[in-house]
């Protein structure tokens, strides 16, 4: 049970107090979802067209006190009067389960791509260095000690995300990795929280809307909020605006790793790097050391040996030995990343490129690994997205495929068929690939899969693994990428016997 006057006192610290509640209250639960509020719970009052009458149902089933920026007078509740509901939402989340990630060893990993990968490969040391499977929130998985926890969002609302660092606390769990994304800053997702160790990938033009960021100057400054509140830093070498990064972490964290490929400026090298069938065999040289560590990676995919290495950087901070690691990433994958899938004379490899860096980088590696293979890509663009996603995703499609399916992706509000349409036009500017639009998810995986000639290479692009579509703001079933290519490569399989 948690005081009220406790959470003002915090509040008023951060200078987000307007003002207090007429009462004190005894608080034993905290949602923003009236819907499932409960007896005790602390409602906080937050959301795009947020009502009275949501207040006034969550205090019915139970609620105790308003958290808000506004006062509610026809609802009879306490309210905690506050000036920015997003960030008192996040530090009363933190409050209300006793500041979970002290208990931890903090990661967050932030970057335009590669978190996700990254992040899992971070579990992967943290899990070698505990000797069991550690803390992990990514938008391809959650785990904190329990049951796996099922969530839509890269990073999750500060109730969510608090709760699950509450959880991997109260399991034992002594370290948590977390993707951290530029919006999670935007809308005050992790205010007031500390990472033990900050992870900076990359960075280029994405996420530039109404709806994300006004700017690209806005989104490297939300990326940056990372740095400016951990502890020490991981550094891409390579990745756009280094010195900005850089100077960022240098002036706000105590120790800075830099790691790149095959660089006498780094801390952490990569030298030697051999492409295996699957995946690449290289090895990793330290700053001031002729050693060569060897490691093998199983993953396709330039990029995710600069991920890798990002990981093993991570890993030398916490003390990890090479050996240890090597081992840990030796046969890694990453749910809906660079999953690949054969039968019946193609290749099918699942991953979520979903920009023009992500797509670039992905296929001209595939023009390099597979010479003279036929590629087909099944791909769309998510609802609310830039116009220069849609735009770069579409021109690389058109440069580097020979046949395209233009299908759904989480449209959510925005027409599926006007995204395939852009994403057509902006093909045909660069490339004679040939462009189907076919807005079934399942039939475009499925007609991709039989009609691809032999030899072909074949890329789900956008979902990873992901089983649902988000359709006007509500989620509905998809049977998920590599369900529907099993499927079909069986199916194939079958017709050439």
């Amino acid at each position: 049970m948690k005081q009220t006057r406790n959470l003002e006192d915090l509040l008023r610290q951060y200078d987000l107090l307007a003002a207090p509640a007429a009462r004190d209250a005894a608080v034993t639960g905290i949602c923003n979802d009236s819907r499932q509020a409960r007896d005790g719970d602390l409602f906080i009052c937050k959301g795009y067209g947020f009502k009275p009458e949501y207040l006034a149902m969550a205090r019915r089933q139970g609620a105790v006190c308003a958290l808000a920026e506004t006062d509610f007078p026809g609802v009879d509740i306490p309210c905690i009067r506050v000036t920015d509901v997003r960030k008192a939402q996040s530090l009363a989340a933190r409050w209300f389960y006793d500041n979970p990630s002290d208990g931890l060893t903090l990661i967050g990993v932030t970057g335009t791509k590669g978190k996700t990968t990254t992040s899992y490969m971070i579990q992967a040391v943290t899990n070698a260095l505990a000797g069991r499977t550690m803390g992990l929130s990514s938008s391809a998985g959650r785990y904190c000690g329990g049951p796996d926890v099922d969530t839509h969002l890269t990073t999750p609302e500060s109730l969510d995300l608090q709760w699950l660092f509450a959880q991997a606390r109260d399991h034992g769990l002594p370290y948590m990795t977390a993707e951290v994304s530029s919006q999670a800053y935007q809308v005050e997702r992790v205010y007031g929280e500390h990472f033990d160790i900050g992870v900076f990938l990359n960075f280029s033009e994405d996420h530039i809307s109404p709806k994300e960021h006004a700017s690209m100057e806005e989104y490297l400054q939300c990326k940056l909020q990372l740095l400016e509140n951990s502890g020490r830093a991981v550094i891409c070498r390579e990745t756009a605006q280094f010195d900005r990064v850089y100077d960022t972490a240098r002036r706000c964290c105590r120790a800075v790793m830099l790691v790149g490929m095959d660089r006498d400026d780094c801390d952490l090298t990569v030298r030697q790097v051999e492409k295996l069938t699957h995946g690449f065999r290289f090895f990793v040289q330290e700053r001031g050391s002729e050693a060569l560590h060897p490691y093998h990676l199983a993953m396709d995919g330039d990029f995710n040996i600069e991920n890798a290495l990002a990981a093993i950087g991570v890993g030398r901070m916490l003390g990890a030995e090479h050996e240890q690691m090597a081992a840990a990433l030796d046969a890694l994958e990453v749910p809906g990343r660079m999953n690949r899938y054969e039968g019946g004379g193609v290749h099918v490899l699942v991953d979520c490129m979903h920009n023009r860096a992500s797509s670039q980088a992905l296929l001209t590696d595939l023009k390099r690994d597979y010479p003279g293979a036929p590629i087909t890509v099944v791909t769309g663009i998510a609802g609310g997205r830039s116009p220069q996603r849609i735009q770069g995703m579409g021109e690389m499609c058109g440069k580097y495929a020979d046949r395209i399916f233009f299908t759904t992706d989480n449209p959510d509000f925005d027409d599926p068929a006007d995204i395939a349409g852009r994403l057509a036009h902006a093909a045909a500017q660069s490339g004679p690939a040939r462009v189907t639009i076919q807005l079934d998810r399942t039939r475009a995986v499925e007609q991709a899969i039989l009609e691809a000639p032999e030899g072909a290479v074949i890329v789900l692009a956008g979902k990873g693994n992901d089983a649902i579509q988000r359709v006007r703001g509500g989620y509905v079933h998809y049977d998920s990428d590599p369900v529907v290519a099993q499927r079909a490569l069986a199916l194939r399989e079958k017709q050439r016997t």
